[in-house]
């Protein structure tokens, strides 16, 4: 792995997390995530594996330059 392809997750990982936490705290009434309890938290969780979705696609993707596939 090389440092753009780690520094893409990382910064989907962020936007999916924070993405994550204003949608369960909306949807469960709860005006904290310190409130949050094992369900909430393991949606959360969810974003962790989501984010890594992109990363993958443009990994696999032989026509991307910055980290894909390019032999």
């Amino acid at each position: 792995m090389n440092k753009a392809m780690l520094e893409s997750y990382a910064r989907n990982l962020l936007g999916q997390v924070v993405g994550a936490v204003t949608i369960v705290m909306t949807t469960s009434h709860l005006s904290s995530p310190l409130e949050f309890g094992k369900p909430q938290w393991m949606l959360v969780a969810n974003a962790v594996w989501a984010s890594l979705v992109p990363v993958a696609l443009r990994y696999v993707n032989k026509k991307d330059a910055a980290f894909g596939l390019t032999k």
